[in-house]
């Protein structure tokens, strides 16, 4: 059994509880992509019934975190090149918008924000902090969505980010890559901060395009047929 199936908190209902956990695991990389979620074991270890673990694991596929195999359970689905060229077009499409529209809503506290997020970035790349890269990237991204003030975008957002947050890290091991994300998201900060909706538009759609442009790298020059 593995050792991060504790205890359902009790101040959460089961179904949220069950929910919760197994998506932080799933984002944590203790599920990685190809395992499979066995019910029957963490109703066992969690002491309840399959039911909200049912209902969880429909929450989580819906959300493109799990997968349903017709007789054969549930995965943490294995991505593709094609699969995350996928989400990162509409990345591309959805986060731009958000950028656009945060830039015209900035307030000083979220420029503040920013700036404190890319500067510790920075940091972090001089130290080679890998995970405090991530972290902060996700922030960055976060708090744009979240400041377009559009709720549904920033929701679909969130799936996004959960359905490639296993592959994220693994970016910025590429050579060169985390530099460039620096560059590229300092041009979306010096955007915002003169509130220029056209010019953050364009930054985010040339970071995220430039991103995509980089997924070949993580799958070998052999173009392996999943990532794993």
């Amino acid at each position: 059994m593995s050792p991060f199936w504790g205890p359902l908190p009790a101040r959460e209902t089961v179904g949220a509880a069950a929910y919760r956990q197994l998506r932080e695991a799933i984002l944590r990389g203790d599920l990685p992509m190809g395992a499979r979620v066995n019910e029957l074991e963490l109703a066992r270890a969690w002491q309840v019934s399959r039911t909200p673990i049912r209902d969880a694991l429909r929450r989580l596929e819906a959300e493109g975190l799990v997968q349903a195999l017709p007789g054969r359970g549930v995965m943490v689905p294995v991505l593709s090149l094609a699969d995350l060229d996928e989400l990162y077009e509409l990345r591309e499409v959805l986060e731009s918008r958000a950028a656009r529209r945060a830039a015209q809503r900035a307030t000083p506290e979220f420029h503040a924000r920013l700036n404190a997020l890319i500067r510790a970035f920075g940091a972090a790349l001089k130290r080679e902090d890998h995970d405090a890269m991530l972290s902060l990237d996700l922030e960055i991204h976060a708090a744009v969505a979240e400041m377009s003030g559009n709720g549904r975008l920033d929701q679909v957002l969130r799936t996004v980010r959960g359905q490639i947050h296993a592959v994220r890290l693994r970016t910025f091991r590429v050579r060169g890559r985390a530099a460039k994300s620096l560059k590229e998201m300092a041009r979306l900060v010096a955007a915002m901060r003169v509130r220029d909706g056209r010019r953050a538009e364009d930054a985010m759609r040339e970071h995220i395009a430039s991103l995509r442009a980089d997924l070949p790298a993580l799958f070998g020059a052999a173009g392996a047929p999943g990532l794993l």
